[in-house]
């Protein structure tokens, strides 16, 4: 029998297999996929940050999420490229109110004038509001490239890694503790713990046991496009999000945009595109009328409250559940609290406000 089964690999699950094969654990990987982060992971704006994210345990779990980042960056790990945000908005009294937090939170944060230095070149600084926001110590997260290098060392540290393989059925014995799961197509695996890091398939995988997680999913599109040199900063306004992709490209998406994709289906993504073209060329001249490299429509699962699902459920023994939206600021950092917790059966304070048996409270009239 392997100890844990994990279910998924992308950021979240490849950073649990991981960090349970460093703690000696037993690991199988099972992922529908045919290769890690194909999914959410891979369709992601990926902007490490826990600014604005209250209430202040959230905040807490994503600026620690942010720091593993770059610790494990430091000692090797691939994927996180450190990289100032420049943050502006409509509303200035939201602004006002997030910067404030951030500070009393110990978040780095400052004001900087749409005509400092600290603007990248290339931004059309009229398009900025008056006030901009910087974030200096954030970053954004090649997710695939961080998943993938994860679920190889997984490997070699003796996890087995099983692709194109769909969870049926979580097992339990009478009991009523799991003891293995079911696959599609026939076969099982046994394990004492299960890990649900099935991502927007998560909910599916958590009414296997009659869980009660409730995931509220949402399209997003995303478009890398090409510009020669790239950009040195993150770039968020009211109207459009611009992050680096590579030395000569950028990734680009907008609220306003995807606000499109959850209206009625069938529109093609033509128009959505140009707009989210347009609104990125007006902060960045150099973007209007270019064709994008890429275009990717992702779903993000938010759980219903926003906040993460981390943690054992109680009525069902055995049943672990690692589920967030904000995958690229808690993966790595979620990997080694989950591990933590199933090897040494102490529950990380990160993790106390997260757990999935708070969702039976949500779901009672």
């Amino acid at each position: 029998m392997c100890d844990v089964v994990v279910v998924g690999a992308g950021i979240v699950g490849a950073s649990v297999a991981w960090n349970l094969t460093l703690a000696g654990a037993r690991v199988r990987v099972l992922e529908a996929a045919p290769a890690p982060a194909t999914a959410a992971s891979a369709a992601s704006f990926s902007r490490a940050t826990a600014f604005g994210k209250p209430p202040r345990a959230y905040f807490d779990l994503n600026h620690a999420g942010l720091r593993e980042l770059h610790r494990i960056g430091a000692q090797g790990a691939p994927g996180f490229h450190p990289c100032p945000t420049l943050l502006w908005a409509r509303d200035p009294d939201r602004l006002d109110a997030d910067l404030a937090r951030a500070r009393q939170w110990g978040y780095a944060a400052e004001e900087v004038a749409p005509d400092a230095p600290a603007v990248p070149r290339g931004v059309d600084r009229a398009a900025l509001s008056p006030r901009v926001v910087r974030l200096p110590d954030e970053g954004w997260v090649d997710l695939p490239a961080m998943a993938g290098w994860m679920v190889d060392r997984a490997r070699r540290e003796g996890a087995e890694v099983r692709f194109g393989a769909r969870v049926e059925r979580i097992l339990t014995d009478a009991a009523g503790a799991v003891c293995g799961v079911a696959l599609a197509g026939g076969g099982r695996v046994d394990a004492r713990t299960v890990v649900n890091a099935a991502g927007a398939g998560a909910e599916e995988v958590a009414g296997l046991v009659g869980g009660p997680l409730a995931l509220a999913p949402t399209p997003g599109l995303l478009a890398d496009l090409p510009l020669p040199g790239g950009v040195d900063a993150m770039l968020l306004g009211p109207d459009v999000s611009v992050r680096p992709a590579g030395p000569d490209g950028v990734r680009v998406r907008s609220d306003g945009v995807d606000a499109r994709l959850a209206g009625p289906s069938g529109e093609p993504l033509d128009s959505p595109v140009r707009d989210l073209i347009e609104r990125a060329g007006r902060v960045l001249p150099g973007l209007r009328g270019t064709r994008p490299t890429a275009v990717r429509v992702g779903i993000r699962a938010f759980p219903a409250d926003g906040g993460s699902s981390v943690g054992f459920l109680d009525a069902v023994p055995g049943y672990y559940e690692a589920v967030t939206h904000s995958g690229a600021t808690l993966g790595a950092l979620l990997g080694r609290l989950v591990a933590d917790e199933i090897s040494s059966g102490g529950r990380p304070d990160l993790l106390t406000p997260f757990s999935p048996d708070r969702f039976h409270s949500m779901a009672t009239p």
